[in-house]
């Protein structure tokens, strides 16, 4: 059996075919032959899955290039405003998705959805048909993928909502190609994981962009972002958004590092195939220089950032989020507190309505007393 490389040149001629070619400038250009080669770097595609991951990548292209034209067309868009975002902050599996939900429910705020994120030209609202048929296609692309990897039901219940799911900020700036992130690229077996963007301030600028192309014809008073490397990335966030308000989410390592291994191997396992590789200790080493970075890192402690123990948010989610409202001069109003109770009262809302998502750290080799160590200096800063 044969396999092959992909060819940046070649998906970029391909895809800007038909109208699109003045709208790759060489930014674009570069980031995405520097993802091809992360991907070419990490494996060759058998015969078999080659023209779905090269059409997927073609697709995700020409959707970028297509965002380009609309703000060619319609300069007005980038012209919008974004006023006090909040931003869930935190790593994979620390509550960082439960909290964006609670956010959420606040009267006008809004976060990016599956939908508009990878449909994201015409933007929302200018034609109702496009709109039913970008939701139809990501409710697709939701059920495709789980069932390739059924356990993801159990890891992010919140995929019953299928293309009307959360989406992360990765995935809004990975259109940019600033990161390899799994949900754009779910048919291209020799996807690496995801590291942060090289230009973190580049990725969050246009972030903020496909922000006011969301809302251009949907009006939103706030959004609510979730990014599970933006702990990486505070000070690109807090620069292009100097309004921001944070909430960081915080999970003992006993829990979130056993907790992300698992969601790992259902995440990408299923769709490298052959080529899925993770070493829990080099993955632990790697977190471990992320705590370091992050305890030394001035934007940890930046008063427009708000640190919040999972257990406290789980247990009670007004009373967590009430006090950071009124640090930021934000009403809390008791019909948002009432929709909190009542999301958290509702059985279709229940973490375990898929069952019980199962993980251990003794699958991986791991035992608390070493990660508890590994990760003192972390759990002392943030009394976990």
């Amino acid at each position: 059996m044969t396999s092959h490389a992909l060819d940046a040149d070649a998906m970029l001629q391909r895809s800007a075919a038909g109208g699109l070619e003045a709208y790759v400038d060489a930014g674009v250009a570069e980031r995405f032959h520097y993802m091809i080669g992360l991907m070419n770097d990490f494996g060759r595609i058998a015969d078999a899955d080659f023209p779905a991951a090269v059409a997927q990548l073609e697709a995700m292209v020409t959707k970028r290039l297509q965002v380009a034209r609309d703000w060619h067309q319609h300069p007005e868009i980038l012209g919008g405003e974004i006023k006090q975002p909040f931003f869930v902050i935190g790593s994979a599996r620390a509550g960082t998705t439960f909290a964006q939900m609670m956010l959420t429910l606040d009267e006008g705020h809004r976060t990016p959805v599956y939908s508009e994120v990878q449909n994201p030209s015409p933007p929302r609202g200018l034609d109702p048909a496009f709109d039913a048929a970008a939701r139809a296609d990501q409710d697709r692309y939701v059920d495709y993928m789980v069932g390739k990897s059924p356990r993801m039901m159990a890891a992010h219940p919140y995929l019953d909502q299928r293309g009307n799911s959360e989406a992360e900020d990765e995935y809004v700036y990975s259109l940019d190609f600033h990161m390899v992130y799994p949900l754009q690229l779910l048919k291209v077996p020799n996807m690496p994981q995801a590291l942060p963007p090289r230009d973190p301030v580049l990725a969050m600028q246009f972030h903020k962009n496909m922000l006011k192309q969301f809302q251009w014809k949907t009006p939103t008073r706030r959004w609510v972002g979730k990014g599970v490397v933006h702990h990486y990335i505070m000070p690109a966030l807090l620069e292009v958004y100097p309004d921001a308000v944070c909430f960081w989410t915080h999970r003992a390592p006993e829990e979130y590092v056993a907790s992300l291994l698992e969601i790992l191997e259902i995440q990408y396992k299923p769709f490298n195939g052959g080529m899925y590789k993770v070493d829990p200790d080099a993955l632990v080493a790697q977190l471990k220089a992320g705590v370091d970075y992050i305890l030394a890192s001035p934007a940890t402690a930046d008063a427009r950032v708000h640190h919040i123990k999972f257990r406290d948010l789980i247990a009670d989610p007004a009373k967590v989020i009430a006090p950071i409202y009124e640090a930021r001069g934000i009403p809390f109003t008791n019909s948002y507190a009432e929709k909190i109770q009542a999301r958290l009262n509702d059985p279709a809302g229940r973490a375990d309505r898929y069952g019980k998502f199962e993980y251990s750290m003794e699958k991986y080799g791991l035992t608390r007393e070493r990660l508890r160590a590994t990760f003192a200096e972390y759990c002392d800063r943030f009394e976990i």
